[in-house]
């Protein structure tokens, strides 16, 4: 077991694993989550603006021991929200499922619902939200991910405002308000596609007058270089449309100076990377993936603040657990956002 800070946080997560196995067990109806509410983090202030980034989840929702920490880490949101702190979106990295099992989406789900009625959560499609072939590795449908068939935005206060294919969301556009002011995030699948690139770069040039977050599941490595061949996606693809992180950059971020920024996860744990586009600006290129720690994540999230009285984001890796703020610049750091 984790190293709690108080026996209330470690009586929280036992009871929420209880109470995790008794509605997991219940055939009829939607199981109900019966939420904790934690302290008041004294990390967070009521004149900031926040986003929490999740990493893969793979470990959390493919391993029923890990649970209680996912458990913790959404309680942690919603308890935040409960005292009024203006968390204003979640986004995830993809491999939100260890196998695209329809198990692990459920869980996911489960934990996911209450948060998500609240705070815009917005997802992107990792490689373990596929199916594989028979050799464990390829993946020869694209179609095969149940991602779309859960992660719907239905009912959330996410608003779609553009999508790549109709009735489908692993490539979308969804607006939000951060630090009081519009931004889109643009969600690429997985190794996307020639046309989903061409579809998002038309889109990102006719909107010149609004920012951009991109959020996809690999781009860098755990190194943070940007990944120009071998990528995992290539050799997943096998004879299919695929980009490289390199080309997407080449082909969508770097001629758009509205991309803000980058998002991604699939490797290491936290790494970021400045690069110029075609105006000089240095683009952050975010790496945060939690699989690798203890305990399937052992509570990290990455908590970026937006505060009214500075033009930059700062960005801090925290433990929600255990309130521990990584002390690492890899994972803790500010870049220019006005």
């Amino acid at each position: 077991m984790p190293v709690f800070r108080n026996s209330r946080s470690l009586l929280s997560v036992i009871l929420s694993f209880v109470c995790f196995l008794s509605a997991a067990g219940c055939s009829k109806g939607e199981p109900i989550y019966r939420i904790e509410l934690l302290d008041c983090d004294p990390l967070l202030n009521d004149s900031s603006e926040y986003m929490v980034v999740l990493g893969d989840l793979q470990e959390y929702t493919g391993n029923q021991h890990y649970r209680p920490w996912l458990q913790h880490t959404m309680d942690w949101i919603w308890s935040q929200c409960r005292y009024g702190r203006k968390i204003r979106s979640i986004l995830q990295v993809g491999d939100v499922t260890s196998n695209n099992s329809v198990g692990n989406w459920e869980v996911f789900m489960y934990h996911y619902r209450q948060v998500g009625k609240i705070v815009p959560t917005i997802v992107c499609a990792g490689n373990h939200d596929y199916t594989w072939g028979e050799d464990g590795w390829q993946i020869e449908d694209r179609y095969s991910t149940l991602f779309s068939d859960y992660v719907t935005y239905e009912g959330t206060p996410a608003e779609v405002i553009e999508r790549f294919e109709p009735e489908r969301t692993e490539n979308v556009v969804i607006g939000l308000t951060l630090g009081g002011e519009r931004c889109n995030v643009l969600v690429l699948e997985y190794g996307a596609r020639d046309e989903v690139v061409q579809w998002a770069a038309a889109y990102v040039a006719a909107h010149p007058d609004q920012r951009f977050i991109l959020l996809t599941h690999e781009f860098l490595t755990a190194k943070g270089v940007r990944i120009s061949k071998g990528s995992s996606a290539e050799v997943q693809f096998v004879d299919q449309s695929c980009n490289t992180p390199e080309e997407i950059w080449e082909k969508l971020v770097f001629g758009n100076d509205n991309i803000v920024c980058v998002l991604c996860g699939h490797n290491g744990f936290v790494q970021r990377l400045f690069s110029p586009n075609a105006t000089g600006r240095e683009v952050p290129q975010i790496l945060f993936n939690v699989q690798y720690q203890a305990n399937g994540g052992d509570g990290w999230i990455q908590l970026w603040e937006f505060s009214p009285d500075r033009d930059t984001v700062v960005v801090r890796t925290y433990n929600t657990v255990r309130n521990e703020v990584l002390q690492d610049p890899n994972g803790t750091f500010e870049f220019g956002w006005r």
